[in-house]
């Protein structure tokens, strides 16, 4: 589970689950990052709990009118705390704060307090003394959250004890009645608070510095992800405030909005976050028409296909190469007729190397029903999206073999077994938010194969160099057994990659020994998560076993 953006905030790429303040002014984004996290939560199956006292329940259900409604109603909950009827028993919603012991009768209110009639100080909700009517508002509030986090998570829980688990070490390691998530045995909890700043309009400081101190062990104890914003006109202000909140969360977002030559830029950094050393640094990012987010555009960190510098403005793409201008690439057009494609370039070795290969086509690309023109803008499109993907553009040209198959193309790299793995995820994350806004006939999926060994360059029958061998074969193998969005690899880079790092020890599974062309028997792997692959089993793997 994590935030959006994550991979261009931090170079590490994840954070553990985490609670965080969002911090900028009006306008900078806040709300929409949000309604990003709240949405890439539901499509990945987690449990979304909204809070906000500025929002009615039908304007809430408005921002996310994409979404299914059933989906949105089964998998998400919205609170108004100014709203709620305080009128109904408090008894039965006992809340008991996580707090410490040593400071829960300083920094605590609950439920309890509330029956006893004990009185909260507060600078604001009214001028003076915070009432038992919001006190009530708010201790009702952190008692349906608990409860509905109890609910979602005992709904999962009871359902996987009704799931039939293969355990057999040798055979498949999916069943068909697995669960979706990448464990099987708990559901991811995701919460907002937009915004706290309205809060503290409504219910004073004192009672919401109470009131988030009680949330934030609430969701540590339950292991959620949660946001929560707060709105500051200017890096200084209202320092105290946002000090005292700063020293409850696990790490700050901070966002901030410039005019430049009568445009506005928005901007966002991670500023900190427990645990994690880095340089934090700021990156561009745009609200697009339906409401998504882009981040850092990477057009500037590409360069020019024929002449080799760096692109400062819009690319012009043509297949997986990028261009910095129109007569660069009729150039290079030209010269390719001559002097070969870019493996020629590359200059590899005559002698066998050793290659770690990315392999993908687009599925169903040759639906009858989709015209030509669409089939060209889906390579198309594929195409950008891998060309701006950091494991890509990010490794130098003289270290990647690029070869195009028309509905897809194979990438060889020569560095280490993790580029492939890595350049996977991340035309996962932009397929996953480019195809959320798209209609069924322009919904691109394609499916991935990853191996690694040994090729020897060749002269194809234009007496261009080209490369062959068993590590490009075994790739396009592993791919062709997989649908939809799987992520499939041979044995061998699947056991490199699985001794590298534990994340990847967990999302790489072992699925069965399937026998290939020509009698060849393999150990296939499937790399997936709620963020990227496909959970459940190849067509073809069912088709052979169940």
């Amino acid at each position: 589970m994590q935030i959006p953006g994550i991979s261009d905030l931090l170079d590490k790429g994840a954070i553990p689950d985490s609670v965080l303040l969002l911090t900028g002014p009006a306008g900078a984004g806040k709300s929409m990052y949000c309604r990003q996290f709240f949405t890439d939560g539901l499509f990945d199956g987690d449990y979304c709990i909204y809070v906000s006292s500025n929002l009615t329940d039908k304007q809430f259900r408005s921002q996310f009118s994409n979404i299914e409604k059933l989906k949105l109603i089964q998998n998400s909950k919205f609170i108004n705390p100014y709203l709620h009827h305080t009128h109904h028993q408090l008894n039965s919603h006992q809340y008991s704060s996580h707090t410490p012991s040593s400071s829960s009768s300083s920094s605590s209110f609950t439920i309890s307090d509330v029956n006893d009639n004990k009185t909260v100080s507060s600078s604001g909700g009214g001028g003076g003394g915070l009432d038992n009517e919001n006190i009530k508002k708010l201790s009702l509030t952190l008692a349906e959250i608990r409860d509905d986090i109890i609910k979602a998570k005992k709904i999962v829980h009871d359902h996987n004890n009704d799931v039939s688990i293969n355990s057999n070490s040798h055979g498949p390691a999916y069943s068909s009645s697995s669960s979706s998530s990448s464990d099987g045995n708990d559901r991811s909890i995701r919460l907002i608070v937009d915004s706290l700043t309205h809060l503290l309009v409504l219910f004073g400081e004192s009672a919401v510095l109470k009131f988030v101190i009680d949330l934030s062990f609430l969701l540590k104890d339950f292991g959620a992800m949660a946001i929560f914003t707060l709105t500051t006109t200017t890096p200084l202000s209202n320092e105290y405030l946002t000090n005292a909140l700063s020293s409850i969360f696990d790490g700050i977002i901070e966002m901030k909005l410039e005019e430049n030559s009568g445009s506005l830029t928005r901007s966002i950094r991670l500023l900190s976050i427990k645990g994690l050393h880095y340089n934090p640094s700021w990156i561009n990012f745009k609200i697009s028409d339906d409401g998504s987010l882009a981040f850092a555009d990477q057009s500037s960190s590409l360069t020019c296909m024929l002449c080799g510098k760096s692109i400062l403005g819009t690319p012009i793409f043509d297949s997986e190469f990028t261009f910095d201008s129109q007569s660069c690439l009729e150039t290079y057009k030209k010269l390719a007729v001559v002097y070969g494609t870019n493996i020629s370039e590359i200059g590899l070795p005559s002698e066998v190397v050793n290659v770690n290969f990315f392999f993908i086509d687009i599925v169903s690309l040759s639906d009858p029903s989709l015209s030509i023109k669409k089939q060209r803008e889906k390579i198309e499109i594929l195409n950008k999206m891998i060309g701006s993907c950091d494991a890509y553009f990010r490794t130098p040209r003289d270290k990647k073999i690029i070869l195009p198959t028309g509905d897809g193309m194979a990438i060889g790299f020569l560095l280490n077994p993790e580029l492939p793995f890595q350049l996977s995820i991340q035309l996962h994350r932009k397929l996953r938010t480019y195809n959320r806004s798209k209609s069924l006939k322009e919904l691109i999926g394609v499916r991935i194969g990853l191996s690694s060994g040994p090729v020897f360059v060749v002269n194809d029958i234009n007496d261009r160099q080209n490369v062959w061998g068993p590590g490009i074969i075994l790739a396009r193998r592993v791919m062709d057994i997989g649908d939809n969005y799987h992520i499939l690899l041979a044995e061998r880079i699947a056991e490199e990659l699985i001794a590298l790092k534990d994340e990847y020890r967990t999302a790489i599974k072992p699925v069965v020994d399937y026998q290939i062309k020509h009698g060849q028997t393999i150990k296939l792997y499937s790399a997936f998560s709620k963020e990227f692959g496909n959970p459940k089993p190849p067509a073809k793997i069912i088709e052979h076993y169940y």
